[in-house]
């Protein structure tokens, strides 16, 4: 008789998480995801989320997501995934590229910054053995997200 409660809890508990599976099922069915760093749902809208290969990363967690991720990726995943999410910062969150450091916005009207390497030259600083225009022959950019009216 003692085992009845613990049962029920139980019987309860398993219930409970067969329907949040069938919900999360639907919301899949409406292209709607989670983040896998929040938990947050977004809709399937370009943009809403950054695809990491497997899981979604949202917007707003991606600067901590990042800071983590890159150290544990090999030298080669790493370069993949920057430059993936580079094209989609560019293409989805109004960030632009600096050239130049003296033209970085001041910190705090930057909401991200991602020192990346120069596609143009592949991080090496040099195109056909002259010095890469692109990057200035540093081999890395800027990428950054300003902030935006408070």
């Amino acid at each position: 008789m003692s085992n009845d409660p613990d049962r029920r809890i139980d019987e309860r508990l398993a219930r409970i998480e067969r329907e949040l599976e069938l919900l999360r099922q639907g919301l899949s069915l409406l292209d709607v995801k989670p983040c896998s760093r929040c938990g947050r749902f977004s809709r399937g809208e370009p943009g809403a989320l950054f695809d990491t290969g497997g899981a979604f990363v949202c917007f707003g967690c991606i600067p901590e997501w990042w800071t983590q991720r890159s150290p544990e990726l090999n030298l080669k995943d790493r370069e993949s995934m920057e430059h993936r999410l580079v094209r989609w910062l560019l293409a989805h969150h109004h960030a632009h590229v600096v050239h130049q450091i003296e033209k970085l916005p001041a910190d705090q009207a930057q909401e991200f910054r991602l020192v990346t390497d120069c596609e143009e030259c592949e991080g090496t600083g040099t195109m056909v053995g002259t010095r890469c225009h692109y990057c200035n022959g540093r081999g890395t950019l800027w990428v950054v997200i300003p902030k935006g009216p408070a």
